[in-house]
């Protein structure tokens, strides 16, 4: 029976025996470390004479005991390898004979982050910038604390950061560019990056008037007034799907009759080129109505139409002038003006 365990012993200390040798030639082979001293025997060991039975033979107690000698060796190796990257010690005994050797092949470089080629590297977390570090929330803070103060010591509307694709490309130049990067003065603003923005335009601008003899043109026109009360008519060009400003009219003091609104609308059909233009669209005002009357006389190949938009709100307002549909719209102001009204709106805050 004994001799039956002692021999289950030594086959399970042979296993573990190969196992670790494999692991020392994996170590042996990474170019981080040199090379791995052989394991030493100690023959002089009083306390392992206790666990050998006289039953045994001499092959199999140098057996036994080189596999207890590296299972010792293979602890300190691991303990190692955790102090070398700041991990602590997972056991405590070790041979004197086996740390010298340990320490003399064991050499890291100081100053070294990423663990040798074989291991875990989740195992060694790396100092290097990650993305999500860079786009964490306190970064997010850091940026948004930044830009509202601009906005704010500026008094700049702060709907202006919602308004164009402009904010976010501005913030990731910078971003790019990276530290240190200083700003454009109010001068180099107005003067150099403004120039090249209006050279930019016109070759925007360019590259859709080459469209207009392809395709045709709509000119749109619309009156209105501007928060100093002055009447103005603007003039736009519709062409496949794009429109661009062409140009507006401060009418003040002027009569909007018919024939001054034709004026306009010719002109505009002239410098676009009366090849190039195929409709007129204008609101339904009645001189608005009469002026494109007259340009469909003298421009036989173009069209007027009126707005369909603007046909839409004539209707709706002839509409609210029946008496069922009146009450109607009155008792909804009522309910609206009594749900945003300051007290309410109080009351659902709290």
């Amino acid at each position: 029976m004994v001799r039956k365990l002692l021999d289950d012993g030594i086959k399970e200390g042979t296993a573990s025996l190969r196992r670790k040798e494999a692991i020392i030639n994996v170590v042996r082979e990474d170019s981080l470390y040199g090379d791995v001293p052989n394991i030493p025997i100690d023959s002089s060991d009083e306390d392992d004479d206790d666990t050998y039975e006289h039953g045994m033979s001499a092959l199999e107690r140098k057996q036994l005991k080189q596999a207890m000698a590296e299972s010792r060796y293979m602890g300190f190796v691991e303990d190692e390898i955790r102090r070398s990257f700041g991990y602590g010690s997972s056991s405590k005994g070790s041979t004197s004979g086996a740390k010298r050797g340990i320490s003399q092949s064991f050499g890291v470089k100081s100053g070294i982050e990423m663990p040798p080629t074989g291991f875990d590297p989740h195992m060694f977390p790396t100092r290097k910038k990650t993305v999500k570090g860079m786009l964490s929330k306190e970064g997010m803070k850091k940026v948004g604390k930044a830009v509202s103060k601009f906005f704010i010591f500026n008094a700049l509307p702060f709907n202006a950061a919602d308004s164009g694709p402009y904010m976010q490309s501005m913030i990731d130049t910078i971003a790019e560019v990276g530290l240190g990067v200083k700003g454009p003065s109010g001068y180099q603003i107005g003067n150099i990056y403004l120039n090249e923005e209006i050279e930019e335009l016109e070759k925007y601008i360019g590259t859709l008037k080459v469209k207009w003899p392809i395709f045709g043109c709509t000119i749109m026109c619309d009156g209105w007034s501007s928060r100093t009360r002055h009447p103005i008519i603007n003039f736009m060009i519709y062409c496949d799907q794009n429109m661009i400003y062409h140009s507006s009219m401060d009418c003040t003091n002027k009569e909007k009759n018919a024939n001054f609104i034709f004026g306009l609308m010719d002109q505009v059909v002239k410098e676009i080129g009366k090849q190039n233009v195929v409709q007129v669209v204008t609101d339904n005002e009645s001189s608005f109505r009469a002026a494109g009357e007259m340009l469909m006389q003298k421009r036989k190949h173009l069209f007027w139409s009126s707005c369909a938009a603007h046909c839409f709100d004539l209707m709706l307002e002839d509409i609210e002038k029946i008496k069922s549909v009146r009450a109607t719209i009155d008792e909804a102001k009522r309910i609206t003006s009594f749900i945003y009204s300051d007290k309410v709106v109080n009351l659902m805050k709290n």
